[in-house]
């Protein structure tokens, strides 16, 4: 197989986290797919679609279990405001 990206040949099966976002919430789904050595550019088939998508609809219904790895603070301004000048 040919990357389409950067026509490299170095195309192998790898896990990797795929980001998904639902509105604030960003979820790392861990999943095996090939992957382009040279680009980074990832092949996913049908059944990772189908799952990742599932995934994000679960997610928008709030009917997934999720495990908490961390948060994401902002730090606000001396008038509370959450932009930095």
């Amino acid at each position: 197989m040919k990357c389409v990206i950067c026509s490299g040949q170095d195309i192998e099966k790898k896990y990797v986290d795929e980001e998904i976002r639902v509105k604030n919430d960003v979820v790392m789904v861990n999943i095996n797919t090939l992957v382009c050595g040279s680009c980074g550019e990832r092949y996913y088939d049908r059944q990772t679609i189908k799952t990742l998508e599932e995934i994000k609809e679960k997610l928008s219904r709030k009917t997934i279990k999720l495990d908490v790895i961390g948060s994401v603070l902002r730090f606000p301004d001396e008038a509370g405001n959450l932009a930095v000048s």
